[in-house]
């Protein structure tokens, strides 16, 4: 055992000064911590080369994703065209609901500026306006009505259609268009 002890305490390099001199120490320090560079870069270059395999099964999964989400808008794009054609058959109906609104609220001032003694027998929409056909009982509760009708906001212009006294009645039985701004 005595001969092991002694093998391993043998220090082949030779003892002298330049171990311990500046460049000595400095040039040992260099060797070990090249070393350690050497182990890090390893270890970096190792690293790099195993998560290039993570981002790769990243990618792939992406692309089938990828792929699964451009099937689902490709089989909704049907549905898509025919919402499309429900949505600009829709527009017209909203279009004529909120404008037959508006009439809603000018035959309501029609009624209320009515003359008692007058009476209306039809209301019919036109691209213009409104057609209205009725009788009063008097040249005066037509006059009425006629200057109401002058007063409604909104009223451009009132064309008269047809006028005719009823002599048997003393009536007016008229027919005016009322077009609208």
């Amino acid at each position: 055992m005595a001969t092991a002890h002694s093998v391993s305490s043998i220090n082949l390099l030779p003892k002298d000064s330049f171990e311990f001199s500046t460049t000595g120490k400095v040039l040992k320090w260099i060797t070990t911590a090249g070393r350690v560079l050497v182990v890090l870069t390893e270890f970096v270059v190792l690293l790099a080369f195993a998560s290039r395999f993570y981002f790769d099964k990243k990618l792939d999964d992406l692309g089938e994703i990828l792929i699964q989400k451009e099937a689902q808008i490709a089989a909704y794009a049907d549905v898509e065209t025919e919402m499309r054609k429900v949505l600009a058959k829709q527009l017209p109906v909203q279009t004529s609901q909120s404008s037959g609104l508006v009439f809603a609220s000018k035959i309501d001032g029609l009624t209320q500026i009515l003359p008692v003694g007058t009476s209306l027998d039809s209301l019919s929409l036109d691209k213009n306006g409104l057609i209205v056909v009725g009788k009063a009982q008097s040249e005066y509760g037509f006059a009425q009505f006629i200057s109401g009708v002058k007063r409604m906001p909104g009223v451009a212009t009132i064309i008269m259609k047809e006028t005719s006294f009823d002599q048997i009645t003393g009536g007016v039985k008229f027919g005016i268009q009322i077009t609208f701004k």
